[in-house]
């Protein structure tokens, strides 16, 4: 199965489904966070975005290897 990698950017405020294990190929999937860029999104937004984000990898038969930012989503630290 395809390697992706999935980068949650809070300074963008959007979450990115990228192709390849460390993320350097193209964008397969972008999900905005939120509009408003000053203020913080909360956990349960990031969340979301990364749950739409591992549904479209899955979809287009990728397995993510690497979630980078997931402390925004509430995820522990690997």
């Amino acid at each position: 199965m395809r390697k992706a990698c999935i980068d949650l950017m809070a300074d963008t405020k959007v979450a990115c489904l990228f192709a390849g294990d460390l993320g350097t190929g193209q964008c397969l999937h972008m999900v905005m966070v939120s509009e408003d860029m000053t203020e913080s999104a909360p956990a349960e937004k990031w969340a979301k975005a990364l749950s739409l984000c591992q549904q479209k990898a899955a979809e287009l038969k990728y397995e993510v290897s690497r979630i980078r930012g997931g402390s925004l989503a509430g995820l522990p630290r690997q």
